[in-house]
Protein backbone atom coordinates (compact mmCIF):
# COMPACT_ATOMS: atom_id res chain seq x y z
CA UNK A 1 0.00 0.00 0.00
CA UNK A 2 1.22 3.81 -0.29
CA UNK A 3 1.96 5.83 2.08
CA UNK A 4 -0.54 7.87 1.21
CA UNK A 5 -3.40 5.35 1.46
CA UNK A 6 -2.08 4.29 4.63
CA UNK A 7 -2.59 7.46 6.08
CA UNK A 8 -5.75 7.65 4.81
CA UNK A 9 -6.45 4.32 6.55
CA UNK A 10 -5.07 5.62 9.95
CA UNK A 11 -7.36 8.61 9.67
CA UNK A 12 -10.49 6.51 8.61
CA UNK A 13 -9.72 4.62 11.77
CA UNK A 14 -9.31 7.16 14.75
CA UNK A 15 -12.11 9.18 12.87
CA UNK A 16 -14.18 5.80 13.83
CA UNK A 17 -12.58 5.57 17.35
CA UNK A 18 -13.36 9.13 18.18
CA UNK A 19 -16.81 8.26 17.05
CA UNK A 20 -17.71 4.49 18.55
CA UNK A 21 -16.06 5.53 21.99
CA UNK A 22 -18.19 8.25 23.28
CA UNK A 23 -21.60 6.58 21.82
CA UNK A 24 -20.29 2.90 23.76
CA UNK A 25 -19.15 5.19 26.85
CA UNK A 26 -22.30 6.72 26.87
CA UNK A 27 -24.64 3.46 25.88
CA UNK A 28 -22.96 1.47 29.15
CA UNK A 29 -23.16 4.69 31.64
CA UNK A 30 -26.59 6.27 30.40
CA UNK A 31 -28.90 3.29 29.77
CA UNK A 32 -30.35 0.22 30.76
CA UNK A 33 -26.69 -1.44 29.83
CA UNK A 34 -25.06 -0.12 33.09
CA UNK A 35 -27.60 -2.59 34.99
CA UNK A 36 -27.55 -5.16 32.74
CA UNK A 37 -23.88 -4.78 31.15
CA UNK A 38 -21.71 -3.72 34.19
CA UNK A 39 -18.54 -5.20 33.10
CA UNK A 40 -19.16 -3.30 29.38
CA UNK A 41 -19.29 -0.13 31.43
CA UNK A 42 -15.74 -0.96 33.37
CA UNK A 43 -14.21 -2.55 29.92
CA UNK A 44 -15.04 1.13 28.17
CA UNK A 45 -14.25 3.18 31.19
CA UNK A 46 -10.81 1.91 31.67
CA UNK A 47 -10.01 1.43 27.64
CA UNK A 48 -8.12 4.51 27.42
CA UNK A 49 -5.98 4.10 30.14
CA UNK A 50 -4.96 0.70 29.60
CA UNK A 51 -4.43 1.91 26.38
CA UNK A 52 -1.84 4.13 27.06
CA UNK A 53 0.08 2.10 29.85
CA UNK A 54 0.05 -0.62 26.85
CA UNK A 55 1.54 2.00 24.51
CA UNK A 56 4.07 3.32 27.18
CA UNK A 57 5.30 -0.15 28.05
CA UNK A 58 5.96 -1.15 24.34
CA UNK A 59 7.69 2.47 23.20
CA UNK A 60 9.29 2.11 27.12
CA UNK A 61 13.31 1.27 27.07
CA UNK A 62 12.71 -0.32 30.43
CA UNK A 63 10.23 -2.89 28.77
CA UNK A 64 11.57 -5.67 31.47
CA UNK A 65 10.14 -3.19 34.40
CA UNK A 66 7.09 -2.54 32.35
CA UNK A 67 5.76 -5.52 31.49
CA UNK A 68 5.90 -7.19 35.18
CA UNK A 69 3.67 -4.41 36.04
CA UNK A 70 1.34 -4.11 33.64
CA UNK A 71 0.82 -7.57 34.72
CA UNK A 72 0.69 -6.61 38.06
CA UNK A 73 -2.23 -3.77 36.94
CA UNK A 74 -4.30 -6.78 35.38
CA UNK A 75 -4.34 -8.93 38.55
CA UNK A 76 -5.38 -5.90 40.53
CA UNK A 77 -8.45 -5.29 38.17
CA UNK A 78 -9.57 -9.00 38.28
CA UNK A 79 -9.08 -8.97 42.17
CA UNK A 80 -10.96 -6.01 42.45
CA UNK A 81 -13.35 -5.97 39.02
CA UNK A 82 -16.76 -6.86 41.13
CA UNK A 83 -15.72 -3.10 43.23
CA UNK A 84 -15.33 -1.53 39.33
CA UNK A 85 -18.35 -2.82 38.25
CA UNK A 86 -20.39 -1.65 41.29
CA UNK A 87 -18.94 2.00 41.00
CA UNK A 88 -17.58 1.99 36.83
CA UNK A 89 -19.56 5.75 36.64
CA UNK A 90 -16.49 6.85 39.07
CA UNK A 91 -13.81 5.78 36.78
CA UNK A 92 -15.63 7.34 34.39
CA UNK A 93 -15.55 10.57 36.00
CA UNK A 94 -11.65 10.58 37.25
CA UNK A 95 -11.03 10.24 34.17
CA UNK A 96 -12.64 12.85 32.22
CA UNK A 97 -13.00 15.76 35.02
CA UNK A 98 -8.84 14.53 36.40
CA UNK A 99 -7.74 14.27 32.45
CA UNK A 100 -9.02 17.80 31.83
CA UNK A 101 -7.59 19.34 35.40
CA UNK A 102 -4.13 18.04 34.36
CA UNK A 103 -4.41 19.62 31.47
CA UNK A 104 -5.42 22.97 32.88
CA UNK A 105 -2.22 22.70 34.57
CA UNK A 106 0.06 21.76 32.55
CA UNK A 107 -0.61 24.48 30.69
CA UNK A 108 -1.23 27.06 33.93
CA UNK A 109 2.04 26.55 35.51
CA UNK A 110 3.59 27.71 32.69
CA UNK A 111 2.05 31.33 33.30
CA UNK A 112 3.97 31.19 36.45
CA UNK A 113 6.72 34.71 36.67
CA UNK A 114 9.81 33.77 35.04
CA UNK A 115 8.68 30.50 32.82
CA UNK A 116 7.94 30.31 29.54
CA UNK A 117 4.22 29.72 28.51
CA UNK A 118 3.41 26.82 26.41
CA UNK A 119 1.65 27.95 23.36
CA UNK A 120 4.96 30.48 23.41
CA UNK A 121 6.71 27.68 23.00
CA UNK A 122 5.05 25.72 20.73
CA UNK A 123 4.99 28.99 18.50
CA UNK A 124 8.70 29.37 19.04
CA UNK A 125 9.41 26.02 17.52
CA UNK A 126 7.33 26.78 14.37
CA UNK A 127 8.46 30.23 13.73
CA UNK A 128 11.53 30.76 15.54
CA UNK A 129 12.22 33.93 17.04
CA UNK A 130 8.78 35.82 18.20
CA UNK A 131 8.26 39.57 18.14
CA UNK A 132 7.01 40.90 21.46
CA UNK A 133 3.17 41.27 20.12
CA UNK A 134 3.88 37.52 19.46
CA UNK A 135 5.01 36.77 22.79
CA UNK A 136 1.85 38.78 24.59
CA UNK A 137 -0.48 36.59 22.39
CA UNK A 138 0.73 33.72 22.88
CA UNK A 139 0.51 33.79 26.86
CA UNK A 140 -2.86 34.66 26.23
CA UNK A 141 -3.51 31.73 24.26
CA UNK A 142 -2.18 30.01 26.98
CA UNK A 143 -4.48 31.36 29.65
CA UNK A 144 -7.35 30.92 27.55
CA UNK A 145 -6.97 27.23 26.95
CA UNK A 146 -6.09 26.98 30.72
CA UNK A 147 -9.05 28.57 31.77
CA UNK A 148 -11.43 26.70 28.94
CA UNK A 149 -9.89 22.69 30.32
CA UNK A 150 -10.21 23.99 34.14
CA UNK A 151 -13.50 25.22 33.33
CA UNK A 152 -14.63 21.72 31.77
CA UNK A 153 -13.24 19.84 34.63
CA UNK A 154 -15.21 22.24 36.57
CA UNK A 155 -18.58 21.51 34.76
CA UNK A 156 -18.00 17.98 34.96
CA UNK A 157 -17.11 17.51 38.52
CA UNK A 158 -20.53 19.86 39.12
CA UNK A 159 -22.98 17.94 36.72
CA UNK A 160 -21.60 14.67 38.16
CA UNK A 161 -22.59 15.14 42.00
CA UNK A 162 -25.90 17.63 41.18
CA UNK A 163 -27.56 16.22 37.95
CA UNK A 164 -27.95 12.98 36.68
CA UNK A 165 -25.83 10.67 35.22
CA UNK A 166 -27.50 11.11 31.60
CA UNK A 167 -26.75 14.64 32.06
CA UNK A 168 -22.97 13.98 33.11
CA UNK A 169 -22.62 11.64 30.00
CA UNK A 170 -24.36 13.97 27.59
CA UNK A 171 -21.82 16.49 28.32
CA UNK A 172 -18.90 14.37 29.22
CA UNK A 173 -18.87 12.04 26.08
CA UNK A 174 -20.59 14.42 23.64
CA UNK A 175 -20.09 18.10 23.90
CA UNK A 176 -16.79 18.49 25.66
CA UNK A 177 -14.41 17.64 22.24
CA UNK A 178 -16.30 19.92 20.76
CA UNK A 179 -15.77 22.60 22.68
CA UNK A 180 -11.89 22.06 22.09
CA UNK A 181 -12.63 21.72 18.67
CA UNK A 182 -14.77 25.09 18.88
CA UNK A 183 -11.18 27.07 20.39
CA UNK A 184 -9.30 25.85 18.07
CA UNK A 185 -11.80 27.31 15.59
CA UNK A 186 -12.46 30.38 17.56
CA UNK A 187 -8.26 30.92 18.16
CA UNK A 188 -7.36 30.44 14.56
CA UNK A 189 -9.66 33.13 13.96
CA UNK A 190 -8.51 35.24 16.67
CA UNK A 191 -5.24 35.40 15.52
CA UNK A 192 -5.70 35.48 12.19
CA UNK A 193 -6.88 39.26 13.14
CA UNK A 194 -4.46 39.98 15.66
CA UNK A 195 -1.18 38.53 14.04
CA UNK A 196 -2.21 39.41 10.23
CA UNK A 197 1.15 39.00 8.97
CA UNK A 198 2.15 36.34 11.17
CA UNK A 199 2.01 32.45 8.99
CA UNK A 200 -0.41 30.54 9.63
CA UNK A 201 0.05 27.30 11.40
CA UNK A 202 -2.36 25.24 14.34
CA UNK A 203 -1.52 24.77 17.55
CA UNK A 204 -1.20 20.96 16.72
CA UNK A 205 1.89 22.32 14.41
CA UNK A 206 3.22 23.42 17.23
CA UNK A 207 2.75 20.56 19.46
CA UNK A 208 4.24 17.64 16.49
CA UNK A 209 7.07 20.51 16.05
CA UNK A 210 7.47 20.79 19.68
CA UNK A 211 7.99 16.82 20.51
CA UNK A 212 10.42 16.88 17.81
CA UNK A 213 12.69 18.83 20.01
CA UNK A 214 12.04 17.09 23.32
CA UNK A 215 15.35 18.05 25.08
CA UNK A 216 13.77 21.80 25.61
CA UNK A 217 11.09 21.82 27.72
CA UNK A 218 8.21 24.49 28.71
CA UNK A 219 9.86 26.72 31.32
CA UNK A 220 13.66 26.42 30.28
CA UNK A 221 13.54 29.55 29.08
CA UNK A 222 13.35 32.47 31.78
CA UNK A 223 12.68 35.02 28.75
CA UNK A 224 8.86 36.07 28.88
CA UNK A 225 9.88 39.18 26.90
Amino acid sequence: MTSTLVRAIRWIAIAAGAIAYPVLAHYSTATAAAITMPSLGVAVALAPALAILLWLTWRSPMRRIMVPMCVGAGLLLWGFWGALERNFSWVYFLQHAGTYAMLATVFGVTLANGRQALCTRFAEVVHGSLTPEEVRYSRQVTLAWALLLLSISLISSALFFLASIETWSVFANFLSFPLILLMFIVEYAVRRRKLPHQKQHSIMDGVRAYWKTPAVRPGASSDTR
